[in-house]
């Protein structure tokens, strides 16, 4: 592209150096009129590259042609024009007017002065004229130097848009993957907890040569086991892809109604829970339901890995604005929840999900507590973002 400009250039430079006043053809004079075309030409040829050195050249050769008497036509000054251009688009605009004024200045004084006889037309031909042929090139050069500007800033906010999507969708692929992971350690550790806990017991009695109690255990063993996989299938289950089939449904999410069958698991493996409800039992918004049952979930797992046939109550406090539940395990092997555990991590990322807190550590004497807490007035203005 640069070739073929700067060829076009040189033909209309050559073709300037022939024109004169009189119109009149003079051979003898073109050559070194053609060779200045040649050199300007060249330098249009780097202006890409070079534009304030490739313009010097261009003003250089423009003044010689004018001082040696060739008229400063449009055809002449092409190249000149070309890197005037060139200079505007890749410079800022105040120094893009200072190179575009001193060429008009240069060329204008060249060309009057090498008129040995001056008159008013010839005047405003080399004077006027020389600044009406450059300055479209500095106007024409700032408005490709505003596009040029204008398509950067849109492929720059482009480009922002799409790192910012990229983000959002990492941002919310890592919270599906930490709820997938909190899910699948509550179902995990809880239903393996009860099962081992169950396993003990039932070989304790087997050795006891109880077949009543031990067939009861191992009902219960059984029970559990179906449930953990139960759970985990479905938790699974949101790993697969939208177009796969699936005939199954997911089971719901567990809620608070769900929490008789978890006391009684317990209570099978050897787990003496109680239940205590203060206030005005009601249905509570779904997010807020499953949260406490998983948190009263991984409390108990915890007392039935770390208990000898711990005793563990549950308080249920319904008041008008908060929710809470307190797991206490006042034995003397209370259960510990370790404090750089995932299950403590997953209670309090959950009790945060929903505005909530949780809180667990040693209570009075040998008690273990772990205390949640969710405010509801939040979740009647609508769930929590």
């Amino acid at each position: 592209m640069n070739v073929l400009a700067a060829l076009v250039a040189f033909v209309f430079a050559a073709l300037g150096a022939s024109v004169s006043t009189e119109g009149i053809f003079r051979p003898a004079a073109l050559l070194p009129g053609a060779m200045l075309s040649l050199v300007a030409s060249a330098a249009l040829l780097v202006s890409e590259r070079y534009p304030r050195a490739a313009t010097v050249v261009a003003i250089f050769s423009g003044v010689a042609a004018c001082a040696l008497g060739y008229l400063p036509t449009p055809l002449l000054l092409a190249p000149l024009i070309g890197c005037l251009y060139r200079l505007t688009v890749h410079r800022a605009a105040v120094a893009a007017g200072w190179w575009t004024g001193v060429a008009v200045v240069a060329v204008s004084l060249a060309a009057v002065v090498a008129d040995v006889q001056p008159t008013a037309g010839a005047v405003l031909l080399r004077t006027v004229g020389v600044a009406l042929w450059l300055l479209p090139a500095f106007f024409a050069g700032r408005l490709a130097h505003a596009q040029r500007a204008y398509l950067q800033i849109v492929q720059a906010r482009a480009e922002d848009a799409e790192r910012s999507r990229d983000e959002e969708v990492g941002r919310r692929l890592d919270e599906e993957r930490l709820r997938i992971a909190r899910d699948l350690h509550d179902v995990v550790a809880h239903h393996l907890a009860v099962a081992n806990a169950q396993a003990g017991t039932a070989a304790h009695l087997l050795g006891k040569k109880q077949p009543e109690q031990v067939s009861e255990l191992l009902a219960g063993l059984s029970e559990s086991t179906s449930a953990a996989l139960r759970e985990l299938k479905a938790t699974v289950g949101l790993l697969r892809r939208p177009g796969d089939d699936s005939s199954e449904a997911a089971l719901p999410a567990p809620g608070l109604d769900q929490l008789p069958d978890l006391i009684e698991a317990c209570r099978v493996a050897g787990m003496d829970v109680r239940v205590v409800r203060i206030g005005t039992p009601r249905p509570l918004p779904a997010l807020v339901e499953l949260t406490a049952f998983r948190v009263i979930q991984e409390a108990l797992t915890n007392a039935t890995k770390h208990g000898d046939r711990p005793a563990v109550t549950v308080t249920l406090t319904y008041d008008d604005d908060t929710f809470s539940a307190h797991v206490v395990n006042p034995s003397t092997g209370s259960a510990r929840a370790e404090p750089g555990g995932y299950g403590l991590i997953g209670m309090r990322e959950r009790a945060l999900a929903v505005g909530g807190s949780v809180a667990a550590g040693p209570g009075d004497g040998d008690q273990y507590a772990v205390v949640l807490s969710i405010p509801l007035t939040r979740w009647q203005e609508g769930p929590v973002s």
